[in-house]
């Protein structure tokens, strides 16, 4: 890519520009530049006189920054609404799989997975904390792709490894004359799985602030 274009590229991401719209946009003008280049040489211009040509009749940074930010409509939901984008949507992804996952061992108890219950419900918990990290992951990467800061990222981790860690999904067997019962409860974090799941969740950040230490 044309080093003026990946420095374009990075300012429209800052800027809060749709990564699609900044990437669709991009490739068009590099486009352009080829064939304005092809054109002049076509026409007795040197390849260096064709670039340097092509890039003159492109226009300078600010002349190709201003279609894209002059319309609100190519930034991003992320950059309108961060505080729903890097934090709620991830939290009530988090819900929606809690709920979802006692509800699948509601309808395993009245199949023939009944017997594998307590089995069942462990692996449920455990797909619940790697859900919880690979979801964190997710809000950062996404973050990172944006060029965002990483305010909102960092607290969807720690909300999210909170709710992962304080999340208890158990199954009792039936036994004698006492049902069996399923559970899915909020209870107090203990210290040590949520600072693990909080350690592993915030693991992207080395990657992040190594090439970025600025954000």
């Amino acid at each position: 890519m044309h080093d003026a274009f990946s420095t374009l590229r990075e300012d429209l991401l800052r800027a809060g520009i749709s990564p699609r719209r900044v990437n669709r946009y991009v490739r068009e003008l590099s486009d352009h530049r080829e064939d304005l280049i092809d054109y002049l040489e076509s026409h007795g211009r040197s390849s260096q006189q064709a670039e340097d040509e092509a890039d003159r009749r492109l226009g300078d940074r600010d002349v190709l920054l201003l279609p894209m930010l002059a319309d609100n409509r190519f930034r991003s939901m992320a950059a309108r609404w961060p505080a729903l984008f890097y934090l709620a949507l991830p939290l009530l992804s988090q819900l929606t799989l809690a709920i979802g996952f006692a509800v699948f061992l509601v309808l395993a108890a009245s199949s023939p997975l009944r017997p594998a219950m307590i089995d069942l419900a462990a692996g449920a918990a455990l797909l619940f904390l790697i859900a919880s990290v690979i979801v964190s992951w997710l809000a950062m990467f996404a973050a990172y792709q944006r060029r965002a800061t990483l305010r909102w990222p960092i607290l969807a981790a720690l909300a999210i490894s909170t709710l992962a860690a304080a999340t208890q999904i158990n199954v009792t067997m039936p036994a004698a004359e006492i049902p069996g019962e399923i559970t899915l409860a909020l209870m107090h974090p203990a210290p040590l799985p949520l600072l693990t799941i909080a350690a592993l969740s915030l693991l992207p950040l080395f990657l992040y602030l190594g090439p970025r230490s600025e954000a």
